[in-house]
């Protein structure tokens, strides 16, 4: 019996340190390793182009009047159009369809820069300076901003690459919705704009162009003359209300009352426009008299009549700003129109 018993309690030996190697091989397993937590897998987004551009300021950080007293309100007279351009017809009626939703800017003179006496009291500012006279040919110019709908015909076309993104600041999705097939392109840099006029069989509009169409032969400080601008007119930021009129894009040619005098939509406000010229703030003071081209060469390109996030301040037709097109610039309220010079 004593000798069966030492058997017994060995055998238990060996069993119960069996239980305890491989108690402490499940524990050794539980283990987390002991060089650190399993890390996740890292995603990188690819960062978006460096933008380079003249920063406008908040909407309600205008450049303010150098007479700060408050004038009596008083009625603009806007000028009356001259002879010469109430003669040349605001549409173009021609059958090439290639002039299809354009009009004519006849040739001649016309006062380029800034006007103090047609400023909205506001100083001029030196990248405006001098007003100068310019005589350009005559030319055609899209009535309205190029929307959606034909700038996806070039894109179709495999001519035109598409916009760097499909929504707007208030919608999801706008580039691609039928809803918006009549709404300004945007998010599309310079060097898309110019692609997309080559496709039309047009060009980017000059600096002068781009004035001259806005304008008339008067400096006025708006396309429809010295007043204010407000909701009814033009879609921006309302000064007076400290509110945007939309907050977005409005479909182009939704404000009539605010046209050029030779018909163009949107020539303030809705979006800035690319045109072809390098910018140069001192250009004005050595521009050719005929036909400017802008400068040989620069670093930005000019865009022109402010946005709908813009006050009232940039919406003026003297007012110029620039980005870069390389590397590539755009925005949600950046967006362009085409010419074709007469023939």
């Amino acid at each position: 019996m004593k000798k069966t018993w030492k058997f017994n309690l060995s055998k238990g030996k060996y069993r119960f340190l069996g239980l305890i190697l491989l108690f402490t091989a499940i524990l050794s397993g539980c283990t987390p390793p002991t060089d650190g937590e399993p890390q996740a897998p890292t995603v990188t987004l690819s960062p978006l182009p460096t933008q380079t551009a003249k920063i406008d300021p908040p909407a309600t950080d205008v450049p303010q009047p150098e007479d700060t007293s408050t004038p009596e309100p008083t009625e603009t007279e806007v000028p009356e159009a001259t002879a010469t351009q109430m003669a040349e017809p605001t549409t173009t009626t021609v059958l090439d369809p290639q002039f299809a939703d354009m009009v004519f800017v006849p040739e001649g003179e016309f006062e380029m820069g800034c006007d103090p006496e047609h400023n909205g009291a506001l100083s001029c500012v030196e990248e405006e300076l001098p007003l100068h006279t310019v005589y350009l040919d005559g030319f055609h110019i899209d009535r309205f901003e190029v929307t959606n709908a034909h700038y996806a015909q070039c894109v179709e076309a495999s001519d035109c690459v598409a916009p760097r993104q499909f929504s707007s600041t208030t919608r999801e999705r706008y580039y691609d919705d039928p809803d918006f097939t009549d709404y300004p392109v945007i998010y599309v840099d310079w060097n898309d704009a110019e692609a997309y006029c080559a496709w039309a069989g047009k060009q980017l509009p000059t600096e002068a162009q781009w004035e001259k169409a806005a304008r008339g032969l008067s400096p006025q400080a708006h396309p429809w003359g010295d007043g204010d601008p407000g909701c009814s007119v033009v879609n921006a930021y309302d000064n007076p209300s400290a509110d945007y009129c939309v907050g977005d894009t409005s479909e182009v040619g939704a404000y009539p009352e605010g046209g050029s005098p030779y018909g163009a939509m949107d020539m303030a406000g809705n979006v800035y426009e690319w045109v072809a010229d390098w910018y140069d703030s001192a250009y004005y003071s050595t521009s050719p008299a005929e036909n400017p081209t802008g400068p040989e060469n620069g670093v930005y390109k000019v865009l022109r009549g402010g946005s709908w996030s813009n006050a009232w301040y940039y919406l003026r037709t003297a007012y110029r700003s620039f980005a870069s097109p390389i590397p590539s610039y755009y925005g949600n309220n950046i967006g362009f129109r085409c010419v074709i010079p007469a023939p």
